[in-house]
């Protein structure tokens, strides 16, 4: 069995290596969830999860990166995050990059305090985009609702099962599940597994 798991931090797990201020390197990918729960299932973990991503990145994932491979999972669960996060394509590194809103809002302010005179044309674009009201609610949710209708569309054009959850708790969607805090402690995650599991044998056992 194998399961294909994509979101955002909450499901990369990377926030786990760092415990009392001290970095623990790859540690984490023994200790987050997903790897937990795939080993409850004898599943293999397949997690694409990255932290800061959006669910346009999620989307693009499943819909274009590894949509050829989808067969070859047996489950899909999908974790969609904040609907403010965006990305955009990078001409010159030739990769996409994540936008965060949090970041940029913040993002002048951190500058001047550290000495800097200006905030470069790169960043205030960005703080513009979301302050100026290039970006608005309606605008996320809009975004949000056509990333979960697709991703459902096409697991279910795939045939294969899934469990679409999100870590947004102001969504008006019908998820699956929702995680109630973000970065859920090894603790805290022990009772999303055990949810989640109840959810699996709910939905895709049949």
């Amino acid at each position: 069995m194998r399961i294909y798991f994509d979101g955002c931090s909450n499901t990369e797990g990377k926030y786990l290596s760092v415990v009392n201020e001290r970095r623990l390197g790859t540690g984490y990918l023994n200790h987050r969830w997903t790897k937990l729960l795939s080993d409850k299932l004898n599943a293999q973990e397949c997690n694409y999860g990255f932290s800061g991503g959006s669910n346009n990145r999620i989307l693009r994932n499943i819909s274009k990166e590894y949509y050829y491979e989808l067969e070859t999972y047996d489950l899909a669960i999908i974790q969609m995050t904040y609907p403010h996060r965006f990305e955009w394509y990078d001409g010159n590194k030739k990769n996409f990059r994540s936008i965060c809103l949090d970041k940029f809002l913040h993002y002048g302010k951190d500058k001047l305090a550290n000495g800097e005179k200006k905030i470069d044309s790169f960043h205030l674009f960005w703080k513009s985009y979301y302050e100026k009201g290039m970006y608005s609610d309606g605008c996320g949710e809009a975004t949000e609702e056509i990333c979960f209708n697709t991703i459902r569309s096409i697991c279910k054009a795939k045939n294969i099962p899934l469990i679409l959850i999100s870590c947004n708790n102001q969504t008006k969607l019908d998820f699956d599940y929702m995680i109630k805090k973000s970065h859920p402690s090894r603790k805290e995650q022990e009772s999303i597994i055990q949810d989640l599991l109840e959810i699996y044998h709910q939905k895709c056992i049949k």
